[in-house]
């Protein structure tokens, strides 16, 4: 019996890590920051997915605002930072096709957020941001 015991703790600390992951999606935006002036976002399509256990994460945001179209993508090998409620890393953003900010350092937060909820990313200068409304979510 003690074997048996032992077998299933073992399971179950292995399948903890598969708990921890998470994704969002919307095609609801609120703002996009360009430069430090926010304009209402149009045309969103966002897509974040992540588990704090593993460290990894996938992040793209894209978007139109001011009559431009943005794009706001994580670097995935570039992630400092994960937990249920943000994601920190190197973001690449792009206007009109254009790198604009290659490398920032930024976060994705308010993660935690329900469905009908906003989520936020800013870079750490605070010039380039987006936000949404969670349209959907997983929780494993």
């Amino acid at each position: 019996m003690k074997a048996v015991s032992s077998v299933a703790a073992a399971a179950l600390l292995v399948s903890v890590p598969a708990l921890a992951g998470h994704s969002i999606q919307s095609t609801h935006g609120l703002y996009i920051g360009d430069n430090g002036a926010t304009y209402p976002a149009t045309g969103v399509n966002m897509n974040i997915s992540w588990n704090e256990s593993t460290f990894a994460a996938y992040a793209s945001f894209n978007g139109i605002a001011n009559g431009n179209t943005y794009a706001f993508d994580l670097v995935g090998s570039s992630v400092t930072a994960v937990t249920a409620f943000n994601v920190n890393g190197l973001w690449n953003i792009h206007r009109n096709g254009v790198l604009i900010c290659g490398g920032c350092t930024g976060s994705a937060y308010g993660l935690n957020a329900s469905v009908g909820n906003g989520i936020k990313f800013y870079d750490s200068t605070y010039k380039f941001h987006f936000s949404a409304y969670v349209d959907a979510r997983q929780d494993s």
